[in-house]
């Protein structure tokens, strides 16, 4: 049975809320299955979020464990996790560290943006996987309490909302494993990871892995290295104590802080104790070189398209340089992309007043209505620019003109006061879209 501390004059009635929600979770779900094995080399370097230094704890709160959604049983203002440990979920034994903490994610993650995310492809494949996972920040043991809460607060849950791009492939020796998702809305009060944008981390660096080893609350890592570093390959071989949980964590240069890349691969996690009737984690040498089958894989972060030139995507919508866009397209670079106030390129284009521009990203099928940072949709700028050519494209071609900025206001009350023709005609859509929507 699991015992649960419970809160306030309502003792009673917590309690049996949360035996009812266990009631309904062992009901409906399997645990979680851990894929992509991995392994201990050395010495065990994986320590609570709390015991590392200032800089990792401020690096691990932008990370996030991946769950099923359907797994998250509402309790007011909470989300209650499934409870069970690692020793009574996957058979480990009660001698092996960290036996009795939980296991409720299956995979990591890590912020790029106000509302974008980085994980391991192989964990987000598609848009409808995508809409079956949510991320959560801050699962990690307290150090007053040395637990993990299985009671989150909802407002540290984030539902994966859509798929910017995604890869899961191997041909050859060429293995590209890597996704980047937006979630339903802006992360609050966290920022976003610094990661290389060019060249490659050098052999032999010193690494820092954070994320979620065998479902686990957060850990951090470090003593590990570089080892095979192929600027030809899309990944890096390492020795980080990682495990299947691990899948998407970010794994930072030491030295810089800087993320590197993506934990996507590696050896086995456990092995069987015959004598024990349990599994016991997988010990092997620090040193791998020229040992088959060991050696985890991280994906460059390099890697993604959309990440690697988003700087150059904004200047391109900037300068009106449409040959560059279409580049960046046949790059694979996605034309959605937004910069850190959450600006697309057509926000760009719609406050130079690049008709070409916008006309292009029309075309290619971009998202309209993209809020910013304040709410703002193209339209919102374009009506403030009073660019008369790029309101009326976006208005044919489907943009919204009910969307309210941050402050409750419409694309019709952004037009300058002089600007009758304009205004008129977005109040007159405005009042058109109005109705058909009662």
């Amino acid at each position: 049975m699991v015992m649960l501390q419970t809160w306030g004059n309502d003792m009673l009635k917590t309690q049996i809320t949360i035996l009812m929600a266990l009631t309904a979770i062992a009901a409906r779900a399997d645990v979680q299955s851990i894929s992509s094995a991995k392994i201990i080399y050395g010495i065990d370097n994986r320590i609570e979020t709390f015991e590392s230094s200032s800089r990792d704890q401020s690096l691990a709160s932008s990370t996030a464990g991946m769950i099923e959604t359907s797994k998250l049983v509402e309790i007011g203002e909470k989300y209650m996790l499934p409870p069970k440990n690692i020793q009574d979920s996957m058979g480990l034994c009660s001698d092996q560290r960290f036996s009795d903490q939980p296991t409720s994610v299956i995979c990591s993650g890590f912020l790029v943006g106000p509302n974008l995310l980085v994980t391991a492809g192989h964990c987000v494949t598609s848009q409808e996987r995508c809409e079956e996972v949510s991320f959560i920040f801050d699962y990690a043991l307290k150090e007053t309490t040395k637990k993990a809460d299985i009671l989150i607060d909802k407002k540290n849950v984030y539902k994966c909302s859509k798929v910017i791009e995604a890869k899961l492939e191997n041909i050859g020796s060429d293995k590209r494993d890597y996704a980047l998702v937006k979630l339903d809305r802006v992360v609050e009060a966290r920022s976003s990871l610094e990661v290389r944008t060019s060249g490659i981390i050098n052999e032999k660096e010193e690494l820092v892995i954070i994320g979620h080893p065998s479902g686990l609350p957060q850990k951090v890592s470090d003593g590990a290295k570089v080892f095979e570093n192929d600027s030809e390959k899309s990944y890096f071989q390492t020795n980080l104590d990682s495990f299947g949980g691990n899948s998407g964590s970010a794994v930072f240069n030491n030295k810089t802080g800087v993320v590197e890349g993506i934990l996507v691969r590696g050896a086995r996690d456990y092995v069987n104790d015959s004598v024990k009737q349990c599994i016991v984690v997988y010990e092997a040498p620090d040193e791998i070189d020229g040992i088959p089958g060991l050696g985890e894989s991280v994906s460059r972060i390099t890697d993604l398209p959309s990440l690697k030139y988003q700087s150059s995507l904004m200047l391109a919508a900037e300068a009106g340089d449409i040959d560059k866009l279409k580049d960046l397209k046949a790059k694979a670079v996605s034309l959605d992309m937004t910069n850190r106030e959450l600006n697309t390129a057509l926000h760009i284009a719609a406050k130079t007043g690049d008709i070409e521009i916008v006309k292009y990203l029309i075309s290619e099928g971009v998202d309209l209505n993209q809020q910013n940072l304040m709410g703002e949709t193209a339209l919102h700028i374009a009506a403030f620019e009073n660019s008369k050519s790029v309101i009326y494209s976006l208005v044919e071609a489907g943009a919204d003109v009910l969307v309210k900025d941050k402050f409750g206001v419409y694309p019709s009350e952004r037009t300058n006061y002089l600007a009758f023709k304009v205004r008129s005609y977005l109040r007159k859509k405005q009042d058109q879209e109005y109705r058909r929507r009662q």
